[in-house]
């Protein structure tokens, strides 16, 4: 035993630099590898949590449209046993604020009379500010959503918009507000004193609307619950209701995202590193051949020569995964609470669990390492004394090395005759060592791949604007949001917008809910389905909305459905689903079916005609979408109508709706990405930099040859450097077709469930090959700075070597 652990000691200390590079790429591996499986376990868990602990909703409930008496239905929900509800609240819409001089108009506000403690369901917790029972008089609460997108503080003032004029109050607390606190959410709920609430609202134009939460002791008898409201109270629900999954979605996706694409990418890392460790351990019992040729011939056993190299693995391992799982616990906390900050009380850190789980992996990561070392050292076994002394390999490698390097092909179709010198050298050092070259092409794969998706992600992401149709939005150049629906001057704003010559064509959207009828379902017997079903006053093809297959509709009886509709209910193009709007059946024809992250796809679209087939007076009008002639004027048309009907509605570009939305979500999606890019890029690096090492070692006599010869140090690196570059260029190329269509096919796995089951993509190629290069100049530095050796030791030096 003793020998053993001399022998290891003498290969770490003999390796230095070489064993420092691989205990760091185990500290990379682990390090990646155990901050996914954090944040994979701990994705959705603060949401749940907090969800649970505010006694959160599971559906909201707003009356706006006067089709159903707030209190009596609020009255009926309070009555039944197994579901909680909130008392009836009443607000005001506004839209719009100002801050530090700035004016914002794409944030949409649910302005709260604030009812006294206790509430029941969606209790407000405080994350910032003295808690109380109200709002002081002047003041108001702001949700965390809004606070951390705008950078407001409490004891700031803001300003918000109340249609001609603007009402100031100071920020005194900012809570956690559950189903309205999601990130990249332009929508907020702000709860003022009551006393404010009736005296500054009292003399505005508009109605109060109200707005209640139900909690459910068991959600998935949420159904029946409603075929009760209806059986008993003879009226069906006409109002608005948003779902627990459009609640929660939101909330989980970012993390679902950043946990899956690191964990994807910690285990090819691992992979990687375990190929590094045993190609090491494979040139270093070459490399030694002699030595432990003489070694066995003086009674080492093989069991021992493997044990050396075990011990000398295991050390580096423990060296290296300990500060490993370290760090990844001190970074997945970063990443979880900038992904979810909208949950962070007082700036507190979230706590983390899955903390055993990053131990386990730690200790999976060294049993992988130790099997890898035990397959790999087991070449020792097969060493005979007397050709290891002789050749320094055996006589088969020695042979099959040499009608390489001298075959026909090597010498006549590569064309080594007639190539420069340097040129020659470079590739005789790829072709001669095979297996590191394919490492360096499968590296600068991967790392060529992770950089491309991240930048082709974020780049997606940010300029959304363009693929905003492929995301389940309108594609119409601006969006006036009815904020007052009550007073909403319809007819107005039809005669300004058919006389505005630089108007093209315009579409007025509703919202309203349906119900798919159990025996409309073939995949969920006895169960209704509730989606948000659009009304469009206008031509769904000419303000861009996009499907996957088949159209739009056109028709009364025809309707677009939503990816995750089509596979609850086992919907096709062709198929009839039947449809319950307002109380009354009704059978359409399926036409389309598209994806959109909103509501994830549960969701439909059907025409005006449709909808006055059940309602011959609608005109529930939310948003108005609207195309000009010249997209030049844009902001100049949408800043006029904003101006005139600002009492009314806001009017926006849809690159400023969009970007309100989107650039929070980028914000998030950068550090992470920039995180395993940069790990990739630095593991490229070591790699290069170890292998190469390796090679030159084992070639030394052959360089201190050419540097007799008249070569150069600088000709020989150049050389070298140059075959490594020709490497990873192959390995970019390949790596930037895995980024745009291999990685993003993964991706779309966990997006389905979200609603998403093409991922929009926007191909920036001279960006995608600027950030592909990256792992070139990482492999070219690699093998630069690797073989430094040759210029700091003599040529006399090298061929004693």
């Amino acid at each position: 035993m003793a020998v053993m652990f001399k022998l290891s000691l003498s290969y770490l200390s003999r390796n230095k630099i070489q064993n420092a590079l691989i205990a760091l790429l185990l500290l990379l591996s682990t390090l990646l590898v155990s901050t996914a499986i954090v944040i994979l376990a701990n994705t959705g868990n603060q949401f749940y949590e907090m969800h649970t602990r505010t006694h959160g909703s599971h559906q909201i409930l707003t009356f706006e449209k006067g089709l159903n008496d707030p209190d009596a239905v609020h009255n009926w929900w309070a009555s039944q046993d197994g579901a909680q509800v909130s008392p009836l609240l009443t607000y005001r819409t506004l839209s719009g604020i100002i801050l530090n001089e700035t004016h914002i108009p794409n944030i949409y506000l649910y302005m709260f009379n604030t009812p006294p403690p206790p509430w029941g369901v969606d209790e407000l917790i405080f994350s910032s500010g003295t808690p109380d029972t109200v709002p002081e008089q002047g003041s108001v609460w702001i949700p965390t959503s809004m606070a951390n997108a705008y950078q407001i503080s409490v004891g700031n003032t803001v300003g918000f918009k109340t249609g001609s004029s603007t009402l100031n109050l100071k920020v005194s607390g900012i809570v956690i507000d559950v189903p309205y606190g999601a990130p990249f959410s332009n929508t907020a709920r702000v709860w003022m004193n009551p006393v404010d609430f009736q005296h500054d609202f009292a003399t505005l134009a508009g109605n109060e609307h109200h707005m209640i939460g139900i909690h459910f002791n068991d959600y998935s008898m949420n159904s029946v619950y409603w075929e009760r409201y209806n059986r008993e109270t003879g009226t069906p629900f006409l109002e608005s209701k948003m779902e627990f999954e459009a609640i929660s979605s939101f909330y989980l996706i970012i993390n679902q995202v950043i946990g899956f694409i690191m964990i994807f990418m910690g285990v090819v890392m691992l992979s990687i590193a375990l190929m590094t460790i045993g190609f090491t351990i494979s040139d270093a019992i070459l490399a030694n051949y002699r030595t432990i040729g003489i070694l066995k011939s003086l009674g080492l056993t093989a069991r021992r020569t493997i044990g050396t190299y075990v011990i000398q693995y295991a050390m580096l391992s423990i060296a290296a995964i300990i500060p490993g799982i370290t760090l990844s616990v001190w970074i997945s906390k970063w990443i979880i609470n900038i992904s979810a900050s909208s949950l962070r009380v007082n700036n507190q850190n979230i706590p983390v669990q899955g903390l055993d789980a990053a131990i386990l992996a730690g200790v999976l990561l060294f049993a992988l390492v130790i099997l890898f070392t035990v397959l790999y050292a087991k070449k020792a076994r097969s060493i005979q004394p007397v050709q290891a002394i002789r050749y320094g390999m055996s006589e088969t490698d020695h042979s099959r090395m040499a009608s390489r390097m001298n075959s026909p092909w090597a010498q006549h179709w590569v064309g080594f005759t007639r190539m420069p010198v340097t040129a020659v050298l470079g590739l005789r050092h790829v072709f001669k060592n095979t297996k590191s070259s394919v490492l360096t092409i499968l590296l600068t794969t991967m790392a060529s791949s992770v950089l491309v998706l991240g930048y082709v992600l974020l780049t997606s992401i940010i300029g959304i604007e363009q693929t905003a149709a492929k995301w389940g939005y309108d594609n119409a150049n601006i969006a006036a949001v009815v904020v007052n629906k009550s007073n909403f001057p319809k007819a107005e704003l039809k005669h300004v917008l058919a006389q505005d010559p630089r108007i093209s064509n315009v579409g007025w959207q509703g919202n309203i809910t349906g119900v798919i009828s159990p025996e409309s379902s073939t995949t969920v017997k006895g169960k209704s389905i509730s989606l948000n079903l659009s009304v469009m006053d206008g031509s769904y093809q000419e303000l861009g909305f996009e499907t996957l297959k088949g159209d739009n509709p056109q028709h009364a009886n025809e309707i677009a459905i939503g990816v995750n509709v089509a596979k609850t209910s086992n919907k096709d193009l062709g198929d009839l689903i039947d449809i319950y709007i307002e109380g009354e059946k009704r059978t359409f024809l399926i036409t389309g079916i598209y994806q959109a992250i909103a509501n994830m796809s549960v969701s439909g679209r059907i025409t005006i005609d449709a909808m006055r087939s059940v309602n011959r007076g609608y005109g529930e009008f939310d948003a108005i979408f609207i195309n000009v002639k010249d997209l030049a004027l844009a902001d100049k048309v949408a800043g006029a109508l904003n101006e005139q009907f600002k009492d009314f509605a806001s009017v926006v570009t849809q690159k400023t709706l969009l970007d309100s939305v989107y650039a929070e979500a980028a914000n998030i999606l950068i550090y992470p990405m920039s995180l395993i890019g940069l790990l990739f890029t630095i593991v490229t690096f070591i790699i290069i930099f170890s292998t190469c090492r390796i090679n030159i070692r084992k070639e030394s006599r052959t360089y201190g040859i050419y540097k007799s010869l008249g070569m150069t140090s600088r000709q020989i690196r150049l050389s070298l450097t140059m075959g490594m570059v020709v490497l990873s260029a192959m390995g970019a190329i390949l790596g930037i077709f895995v980024g745009v269509y291999v990685l993003p096919l993964l991706l779309e796995m966990v997006l389905s469930n979200y609603g998403i089951v093409e991922l929009p993509l926007i191909m920036n190629w001279g960006g995608m090959i600027l950030f592909a290069c990256l792992s070139i100049i990482a492999a070219g530095l690699g093998s630069w700075f690797s073989s430094r050796i040759i210029r700091e030791t003599s040529p006399r030096m090298l061929v004693i070597e």
